[in-house]
């Protein structure tokens, strides 16, 4: 025991140590250096200003400025500036070393698309209400016609075109509404719709406030081609059908089909 504290108290002892504590403390000193080299402690830059800045043009705008960035996301405003920066994150002026990534929110070049959804049937309340949910518009004119179901969506439009569920549209698209408003006390007479293609029929239809109901194709038909051979209720002389009732309609594409059937039917009885 008296050794070992004679050996710490010797001088040799001692001067090994201090040459230990020493070169302890130059190589903490290069690390610290290292680390202040490596990491370019004391070397910062000022963010600028991002906002407004277009996609194509980023690349020149950080050029010189020893930062980068990345686009992280991407947001759809149909009112404001296409393709342009609206947000990053650190904040413009704040100091950050360089080299620094900045994160990016721009505004897309085109809307996203979306699929239409299905209208037809539901009431006009609903179909406002599932508009809004998939991110379109309901067209300020929509159109009131005689039919049985009032208040029900008859038809979806598309820049005056009819559009079927499914398919996919820009997000924001305005979709006219074509709605029932219940029949009319008012009788009119019901056209005789016989030799008339389906198109036909639809327009003499519209013409007398009244509307297609079933349709019957005779297999195998051609859908363009083929005729109306009957239709119920069958043409009349008097007015004894409300506006806006249905018509079934039995169409083929044989000449020899003449069938017609006269019996009147008014929906509201």
């Amino acid at each position: 025991m008296k050794n070992l504290l004679s050996f710490f108290k010797s001088r040799q002892f001692l001067k090994h140590l201090a040459l230990a504590l020493i070169s302890l403390f130059i190589l903490l000193w290069i690390v610290v250096k290292w680390l202040d080299v490596y990491t370019h402690h004391g070397e910062t830059v000022e963010v600028p200003d991002f906002t407004g800045v277009k996609i194509a043009d980023l690349n020149s705008f950080v050029q010189n400025k020893k930062l980068r960035y990345t686009i992280i996301d991407s947001v759809y405003d149909p009112k404001g500036p296409k393709g342009v920066v609206i947000r990053q994150d650190p904040e413009k002026k704040i100091a950050v070393k360089e080299n620094r990534t900045i994160y990016l929110y721009v505004t897309t070049l085109l809307p996203p698309q979306v699929t239409m959804p299905k209208l037809k049937d539901k009431s006009l309340r609903q179909a406002a209400s599932i508009l809004e949910t998939y991110g379109l518009k309901m067209g300020k004119h929509t159109r009131f016609i005689p039919d049985q179901c009032a208040n029900c969506v008859l038809e979806q439009l598309v820049k005056g075109k009819k559009i079927e569920a499914g398919i996919q549209v820009p997000k924001g698209t305005i979709v006219e509404l074509v709605v029932g408003k219940g029949l009319s006390n008012e009788k009119v007479i019901v056209p005789s719709l016989i030799g008339l293609t389906y198109m036909q029929a639809l327009d003499k239809l519209a013409e007398s406030s009244l509307n297609a109901g079933a349709l019957n194709f005779e297999q195998p038909a051609d859908s363009l081609r083929a005729k109306v051979y009957r239709q119920i209720p069958g043409p009349t002389k008097d007015e004894s059908i409300s506006m806006g009732s249905s018509i079934d309609l039995f169409l083929s594409n044989k000449k020899t089909q003449t069938v017609i059937d006269t019996t009147v039917t008014d929906p509201q009885q």
